[in-house]
């Protein structure tokens, strides 16, 4: 089995907020989601990232508080369609992310979990143990 890059591996049209979102609103949307983070955009452009550690640190003034206040856009990690999938595995592991945007240019193409490499990994192992029987 190809190891895929990170363009067949990535989730396409990820969940998004806007720098307008209040954080209740992104944190309502990342419990209902089930994710840890979610991509800030502007007209398909990305412009950050918000984690859960975001909303903690405004914890107590989500309903009041902006995304724009919260987001981490300063050091923006992004990886590109033609990316590996060993490349996110390392800089997920390296800067201690659960998640990285794939842009493609400046605009948002989708995104890579941590979910998403270990699901690779398993079609991996079980693909070796069905080739050695």
């Amino acid at each position: 089995m190809t190891v895929p890059s990170v363009g067949r591996l990535m989730r396409r049209d990820p969940v998004t907020t806007t720098l307008l979102d209040t954080l209740s609103t992104a944190q309502s949307l990342m419990e209902r989601e089930g994710f840890r983070q979610l991509p800030v955009v502007e007209n398909g452009k990305l412009i950050g990232m918000l984690s859960d550690r975001d909303l903690h640190a405004h914890s107590g003034y989500l309903d009041r508080t902006k995304v724009d206040a919260a987001m981490t856009e300063r050091r923006l990690i992004t990886v590109a369609p033609t990316d590996t999938a060993a490349h996110v595995a390392r800089l997920l592991l390296e800067q201690r992310i659960n998640a990285v945007p794939v842009v493609d240019g400046d605009r948002l193409a989708g995104i890579v979990s941590r979910s998403d490499l270990l699901r690779l990994l398993i079609d991996l192992v079980e693909g070796q143990n069905t080739e050695r029987t």
